[in-house]
C-alpha cells in the first residue's frame, strides 16, 4: 500500500485528522496505480483479457467471443507472427503461438511438401485444428502439409510409473500422452502441488479426460 504520509512535515505524522485523510488517500493511490498497470496491460497480446477484441479487429481477425482468452490469443499471436516471408522459423513460430513445446519443421522439397512434427508435446494437441488453420493462411498455395505426433513408449511409461499394476489405473490415452516435462519439479504433500524449480519433486502430470492432474512417483 502507497504511504503518502512519508511526504509529509514530522509534525503531521503522528496527527490522527492527517493519518485518517492519508489512509483514504492511499487507498486511491493505490486503485489508480492498479488501474494503469491494468490499462498498459490491455495494450500487450499476452497480458490483456478484456481488449482482445480489439486486437481482433486489428488484424482482421473475426472476433471469437465465444472462444477462450487463450484460444484467441494464440490466433492472434500467429496472426503477427506469420507477416513476412515464409520460413521454418516463421511455421514454427507460429505452431508455437498454440502449442508450447518443441516443434520441428522437415522440408520435402522434391515431394513439394513440409512436415510439422511435434516432439516434446505427446499426442494430438487440443489446439490442432488452430494450428492447422493458421499454417494454411501462411504457407505458399504450392507446398502440402503433414502432421506427425510423438506417443510415448511403454518403457518411457514404465520408467515414470512404479510398476505394471500401476499401469491398470491409467486409460490408454492417457498413458500415451501425459506430460512428464516438469518431473523432479512437481511436488505433492498433503494433496496439495507445488512446483520446485530447483527439482526435488516427488509428482509428475498426466491427463484423463483432458484434464491435467499431478500423480505421485511411488
Amino acid at each position: 500500500m502507497s504511504d503518502l504520509t512519508q511526504y509529509l512535515p514530522n509534525y503531521y505524522r503522528n496527527s490522527i485528522i492527517m493519518k485518517e485523510v492519508f489512509k483514504g488517500l492511499n487507498l486511491e493511490c493505490d486503485k489508480l496505480s492498479n488501474d494503469v498497470t491494468d490499462t498498459e496491460n490491455q495494450f500487450f497480446v499476452v497480458l490483456t483479457d478484456r481488449e482482445l477484441w480489439r486486437h481482433e479487429q486489428d488484424l482482421g481477425i473475426p472476433v471469437g467471443n465465444n472462444l477462450s482468452a487463450e484460444a484467441r490469443r494464440g490466433k492472434i499471436l500467429s496472426r503477427l507472427r506469420g507477416t513476412g516471408t515464409v520460413t521454418k522459423d516463421m511455421i514454427r513460430n507460429v505452431a508455437n503461438s498454440f502449442v508450447n513445446g518443441e516443434i520441428d519443421i522437415i522440408e520435402q522439397p522434391t515431394d513439394y511438401t513440409f512436415i510439422v512434427k511435434f516432439i516434446s508435446k505427446k499426442g494430438v494437441p487440443q489446439s490442432i485444428e488452430d494450428v492447422k488453420t493458421a499454417i494454411e493462411v501462411i504457407k505458399p498455395a504450392h507446398l502440402a502439409v503433414e502432421y506427425i505426433f510423438t506417443y510415448r513408449t511403454w518403457q518411457e511409461v514404465l520408467n515414470l510409473i512404479a510398476d505394471w499394476q500401476e499401469v491398470k489405473a491409467y486409460s490408454w490415452d492417457s498413458l500415451m500422452t501425459f506430460d512428464s516435462e516438469i518431473l523432479n519439479k512437481l511436488y505433492v504433500e498433503n494433496d496439495l502441488v507445488y512446483y520446485r524449480a530447483e527439482g526435488g519433486g516427488n509428482a509428475f502430470i498426466f491427463y484423463y479426460n483432458g484434464k491435467p492432474y499431478a500423480r505421485m512417483v511411488v
